[in-house]
């Protein structure tokens, strides 16, 4: 620990990938964090996940540079094609990213970096971790904050961190609730052994096709054994969060009725006939990351669509960030001013183009210049939470 650093007990309420991340920075900065998780046993769920360069930079500055190259496949190439002719549209070289940004761009399944960082956390303090411990409420003290859960137990904190998604009840509590809209897109998931996939699917790199109101994305991870496949449309279809919803295959076959033979076979060959299906919701960002000894991080912040694939790398950065603040503060609100000062212009920006994302990419034809705004020209990849001036 630093001479400037602070010296508080800090609760993490999530054990997602930003919770894990400002428990690794934060056990960095010498401090001992205590990450509080709701599901009874630790797994997270999910499929395949990008790991852009900017959330690779965070990952390898807490010391996750070897299970990122284990688990991870870095991405050679990525195609934007035309949904119903399979005209390219855009490629995008990979091969020098990690010369161009500094770290790989890379796709994994979702549920090993997640085990990955769980290991890493426990590894610095076997006891960081709890599960079973669904908050209930919490209230302001005058030297922190009150926390009661649902299974009867109380426990004191003099710095609560948010990590607990979108649907935060820490956020909605303590910043007040913000009602959330639906945007009219709905996101379908599901993953296809390699050996079901159709040749032409197991080809490196990441490819999209897009259309009107529609895109589908497809690549490999677990070494090439699974092809993560996401589709996202714009429908008058109905339906609510959650990444748990399992529907038939068979609803989401019209969605992508007239795209690349690829695709029907892909949304065809989906175990057992069934994916994941959930509605895409947008809230506001917060206005204030900070209230008292309280600090939103990842989604409970800035929730964010899923039209760039930042959503889980800005909670990364987030954690980054955070512990690097501690680690050079005299006293937790001073450490928490910092973060937010450098958090919410970053935060912010993202999430607008994130927004916009979706007009950018479900179009019909070859306008490539609605595909020139893109991460790389928007200079997304730059950043780099591990140096960045706090």
């Amino acid at each position: 620990m630093s001479m400037n650093a602070v010296r508080a007990n800090i609760a993490i309420i999530g054990a997602g990938l930003g919770g894990l991340t400002a428990a690794l920075a934060l056990q960095r900065a010498g401090l001992r964090p205590l990450v509080l998780e709701q599901a009874p046993v630790l797994g997270d769920v999910g499929a395949g996940i990008s790991v852009t360069p900017n959330a690779s930079k965070a990952l390898i500055s807490l010391g996750l540079h070897d299970g990122l190259e284990q688990h991870g496949q870095a991405v050679p190439v990525q195609e934007v094609r035309e949904g119903a002719t399979g005209r390219l549209l855009k490629s995008i070289d990979r091969s020098d990213v990690r010369e161009r940004y500094g770290a790989a761009y890379y796709m994994v399944h979702r549920a090993d970096l997640h085990a990955m960082m769980v290991a890493a956390v426990r590894a610095n303090d076997p006891d960081a971790i709890l599960t079973g411990q669904k908050l209930a409420s919490l209230a302001m003290a005058a030297d922190g904050v009150e926390m009661t859960f649902d299974n009867g137990t109380q426990r004191r904190a003099d710095v609560l961190v948010a990590a607990d998604g979108s649907r935060s009840l820490v956020r909605s509590q303590v910043f007040g609730a913000d009602k959330a809209e639906f945007t009219g897109h709905v996101a379908w998931r599901f993953l296809v052994p390699a050996g079901a996939a159709p040749a032409e699917a197991l080809a490196p790199g990441s490819r999209v096709w897009t259309g009107q109101d529609r895109s589908f994305v497809r690549y490999a991870v677990r070494g090439g054994q699974l092809i993560n496949c996401v589709g996202l449309t714009r429908t008058g279809l109905w339906r609510g969060e959650g990444w748990s919803q399992m529907v038939s295959a068979a609803e989401m076959r019209p969605e992508f009725e007239g795209f690349m033979p690829e695709v029907m076979q892909l949304i065809a060959a989906a175990p057992g006939g069934r994916v994941n299906s959930w509605g895409l919701f947008v809230r506001p960002m917060a206005e204030s990351f900070v209230q008292g000894p309280v600090v939103l991080l990842g989604d409970a912040a800035h929730p964010m669509l899923p039209f760039m694939g930042q959503g889980a790398a800005m909670a990364i950065e987030d954690g980054v960030v955070l512990g690097r603040c501690f680690a050079v503060s005299a006293n937790p609100a001073e450490a928490m001013a910092r973060y937010q000062a450098v958090r919410l212009e970053r935060c912010r920006f993202v999430l607008e183009e994130s927004a916009l994302g979706a007009d950018r990419i479900q179009q019909d034809g070859a306008d490539n210049k609605r595909l020139a705004r893109n991460e790389d020209s928007l200079g997304i990849f730059d950043y780099d939470p591990a140096t960045v001036a706090i």
